[in-house]
This record gives C-alpha cells, sequence and structure tokens, in this order.
C-alpha cells in the first residue's frame, strides 16, 4: 500500500525556492532513508511531510488522500508524528511524558499507562520510566520522545537524524528500535547526511541536494 506520493511538490522560504520534489513515495511498512549533505532539504521536506509547512504547490497524498496542512490537520498529524533531532519533553517523568497521547484521547490514568508501558518497553525505556525527563540524556530523551509518539498512536514515525550526538551504544540501540518497529509494520522516513549508520537496515535511499532528488 502507498503511504506517502509527492509529486512535483515545492515550498519556498521568502523568496528562495528551497524544496522541489519531482517525486517521492513511500510504501507501508518501508523503511526510507533521505540522505544529503547538511542544508539539502531533509528537514524542510519532513516537515511538509507532517503537515507542519504547507507547500506552495504540488500533489501531496498520505494514504490516497491529499495532506491537510494548518490547524484543520490535526487527524494527519495524529498519525504521522515527526521527531525532531533535539525532541521536547514535558515537565515530570518519563510514564507521565509517554502517557501524554492516551491521556489526551479520553483514556483513563490505567489505560493511559499501560499503553505507555508498552511503547517504553518497544523503546528499551523500561529502566528510565520513573526517572525525571529533564535530566536524560541525549540518547535516552530521543527514545523517550519515540515512545512518547508510539503510544500517542503514530502509524509513520518522521525521524530528523535520529542518531545525531549519540555515542555508539546509543546509535546502535536506535538501529534495533527502527528495525523492530519496521518489523511491526511501522512506516519510518528517517533522515541522515550520514548513511554509514543504517547500512544493516533495509531501506530505500532517497539523496536530495539543493532541495531536489538526485
Amino acid at each position: 500500500m502507498e503511504v506517502f506520493f509527492l509529486d512535483n511538490v515545492k515550498f519556498r522560504f521568502e523568496t528562495d525556492l528551497v524544496l522541489d520534489i519531482e517525486r517521492v513515495t513511500v510504501s507501508s511498512g518501508e523503511v526510507v532513508l533521505l540522505t544529503g549533505a547538511n542544508g539539502s532539504g531533509k528537514t524542510t521536506l519532513l516537515r511538509v511531510m507532517a503537515g507542519l509547512l504547507t507547500p506552495e504547490g504540488g500533489v501531496i497524498r498520505y494514504k490516497g488522500e491529499p495532506i491537510i496542512f494548518g490547524k484543520p490537520g490535526l487527524e494527519h498529524r495524529r498519525k504521522v508524528t515527526l521527531l525532531a533531532q533535539e525532541p521536547y519533553l514535558f515537565r515530570g517523568n518519563v510514564l507521565l511524558n509517554v502517557s501524554y497521547g492516551p491521556r489526551a484521547r479520553g483514556m483513563n490514568i490505567s489505560q493511559a499507562n499501560e499503553e505507555a508501558e508498552e511503547a517504553i518497553i518497544k523503546t528499551r525505556c523500561e529502566g528510565l520510566i520513573h526517572r525525571d525527563a529533564a535530566k536524560l540524556s541525549g540518547g535516552e530523551k530521543k527514545r523517550v520522545a519515540l515512545a512518547r509518539a508510539l503510544a500517542a498512536g503514530a502509524e509513520t514515525l518522521l525521524l530528523d537524524e535520529p542518531i545525531s550526538h549519540l555515542d555508539e551504544e546509543n546509535s546502535k540501540l536506535i538501529v534495533e528500535i527502527i528495525k523492530e518497529l519496521a518489523a511491526s509494520g511501522i512506516t519510518l522516513v528517517v533522515s541522515t547526511h550520514i548513511p554509514e549508520w543504517a547500512s544493516t537496515l533495509s531501506v530505500k535511499n532517497v539523496r536530495l541536494a539543493y532541495g531536489r532528488v538526485v
């Protein structure tokens, strides 16, 4: 099943055309690696796919339906979650952070915590569950943010430079988590300017340069 379809998508920042995407497709359960140098347009493309930036032209569909941008596009943003390089976590402990999505969907505390704990296990955060989110390391914050997205019901994940500034151990953890999520049917689009770390992943590589697919 085709999850994303982008055709002739353009995005302009002030007067500069920073994205000019002729064609990109993403299939269900696929891991797509967006590669290219810093400034090639990877983050901008992810933000457009997440519904956070409105393109000036072109066709962009998610599961056959046009993406709705801006405030009316809340339902799309619930299904498709972008995790930034430097994830933002709420005040409180890890369980409170991860259970936010289920609680926002109306679950009681017990149900929300159960959903959160499942996501915490999937992202190897069991040992962090009662830790203060403000005191986590960079790698721990990335995994907790990933758990929060899963608990909130994300079916497609857009990961922006997920191993940036991480040590070898945390980088390997992220790679293993990506593998397992893909095997479970989650669709992932992952950006990186250093693609070598993803050599063990089964991926489709989309390389960007100056906002274009090359």
